[in-house]
């Protein structure tokens, strides 16, 4: 088919038909270099979802991340491959990349940033800083990660931004997501109210906060006075949960405990205090 191809457009571009046959050439591997990536991501997708069935297995997150990190690899080379064949076998440069060497090739590429953002996501995978699905802070950026890549990281917020990272450049990381968190609500108090029985309705909205989730380590309870501010007492509620269901725990307690202040007519402010200070 090619020939034949060929003998057409030599006879309608007469020599100008060999740079069109190259570019159609070229044209041809990348499709097939894009279809075999579309092939070897779902193979390797299948793989690890066989993977997450078994009984004794790696953590979901972590196939999840080595998945991800994988799929980028074959990616990467598979158009490594393709860029090699365009250039050695369709463009005749064999004696070009052989007096240049491999090696200055590479650097002529810019490989040495693509070496360096490689060997440090397999680093941050081994001594697994994080994974897919972690809530973690690089720098001054925070978000859930995405995908972890050959060469780049990526996180999304809680607005929706896209944070591309080259893995090269992670130095630290705050991982929010390992172990337990700490659910602290600080309740302010009306100095004119009466402590005990503020006590005893924070302390029934712990118990039925603790009765509304299922994913508390320790229970919520009153830990007690915690400041003796200007215009009210704080009281802190503190307790410990799942990773990352600590706010919704926070803030169904504050929920609760302006319902049940409304109910016993109970003041999170002296008033009176408030007005003389304006």
């Amino acid at each position: 088919m090619i020939n034949k191809l060929e003998e057409v457009l030599k006879e309608s571009l007469g020599v100008f038909h060999i740079p069109v046959i190259k570019a159609i050439e070229i044209f041809l591997i990348f499709i097939i270099a894009a279809i075999l990536i579309k092939l070897g991501r779902y193979l390797i997708k299948k793989f690890f979802e066989k993977q997450k069935k078994f009984k004794y297995k790696l953590d979901d997150k972590r196939l999840d991340t080595m998945c991800t990190l994988l799929i980028s690899l074959f990616k990467y080379a598979v158009y490594i491959a393709a860029v090699i064949v365009s250039l050695s076998d369709i463009l005749d440069l064999k004696a070009v990349l052989a007096a240049a060497g491999v090696g200055g090739v590479a650097i002529g590429l810019g490989a040495q940033s693509l070496i360096k953002d490689t060997i440090s996501g397999f680093f941050i995978l081994l001594e697994d800083q994080f994974a897919v699905g972690d809530l973690i802070t690089i720098d001054n950026m925070t978000g859930t990660v995405e995908r972890m890549e050959l060469r780049v990281t990526r996180l999304k917020n809680s607005t929706g931004d896209l944070y591309i990272i080259p893995n090269g450049e992670i130095k630290r990381v705050i991982n929010h997501t390992r172990d337990n968190k700490m659910a602290i609500v600080d309740v302010p108090v009306a100095y004119s109210s009466n402590i005990s029985k503020v006590n005893e309705i924070v302390q029934k909205v712990c118990d039925e906060v603790k009765e509304e989730f299922t994913i508390f380590t320790e229970d919520p309870k009153v830990l007690g006075i915690t400041e003796l501010a200007d215009n009210n007492i704080n009281l802190r509620i503190v307790a410990k949960t799942l990773p990352n269901e600590q706010w919704a725990v926070e803030r169904r307690i504050r929920m609760k405990l302006k319902e049940s202040f409304e109910e016993n007519r109970l003041e999170f402010y002296d008033r009176s205090t408030i007005l003389k200070n304006d």
